[in-house]
């Protein structure tokens, strides 16, 4: 077996350090791409959410002003039955 050169030796540490940070760095990189897809997908979620309960807050507004109608007739109508 040929020996190591010297100076092959002396980079071999730092290179595999160097190697272990770019992996962890590159997963690192991988797991915040990740999360920001999900948070744009939660905004998204959410955004859809709102619009729905707008939407369902549009129907019941206006549900609660025929009530509100129809509440005043009954009430006019028993007025005028009172003595």
């Amino acid at each position: 077996m040929p020996p190591v050169p010297a100076g092959l030796s002396e980079w071999f540490a730092p290179g595999v350090y160097v190697g272990v940070v770019v992996l962890l760095f590159g997963a690192l990189n991988k797991r915040i791409d990740d999360l920001n897809k999900r948070i744009d997908d939660l905004r998204d979620d959410l955004k859809a959410s709102e619009a729905r309960q707008r939407e369902e807050m549009r129907e019941l507004r206006s549900d609660l002003k025929a009530l509100g109608g129809k509440v005043d007739r009954l009430v006019e109508t028993l007025a005028a039955k009172a003595p």
